[in-house]
């Protein structure tokens, strides 16, 4: 019976696991990463305790990082909260933001994509884009939320 070899074993399985390592870099965001430290007080932004609700920061102080664009936080609908870079993931400059709508989606002036976020998920809705928002943690602890990268 023929056998192969550990290293031969080896050898033949790692372009195998090459390109399945390339392929994770597919979901890799065209939005620089840059530091996000926010502290929101739900006392002093009581319209965030509201379904559907967003807040969107734009300018970092010496105690606050806004990411590449700025940040919005959203109260999605099932309850939880989600943060996003505003900036388009399509154009990634950081002056080219997207826009709540109406419709409690958002939209880029720039090139028209729409995203999802009352869901927490800054998927493509439509436009251009292929690449969903860049999303970033949100901590809630007593009447804070905290928002990190």
């Amino acid at each position: 019976m023929f056998q192969l070899s550990i290293s031969t074993k080896i050898k033949a399985l790692l372009p195998l696991f090459l390109l399945l390592l390339s392929s994770c870099d597919s979901t890799k965001s065209t939005i620089p990463t840059e530091p996000v430290s926010l502290q929101v007080n739900l006392l002093q932004y009581t319209s965030l305790l509201s379904l559907g609700a967003t807040m969107s920061f734009i300018t970092s102080t010496t105690t606050t990082s806004l990411g590449f664009g700025g940040v919005l936080v959203v109260h999605t609908l099932d309850d939880t909260y989600a943060a996003f870079d505003l900036a388009c993931p399509y154009e990634a400059v950081d002056t080219i933001r997207v826009a709540v709508q109406s419709d409690l989606t958002v939209k880029c002036s720039h090139c028209g994509s729409r995203y999802r976020i009352t869901d927490g998920s800054g998927w493509v809705i439509s436009g251009p884009s292929t690449q969903k928002l860049k999303s970033y943690s949100v901590y809630p602890s007593n009447n804070y939320l905290y928002v990190t990268n």
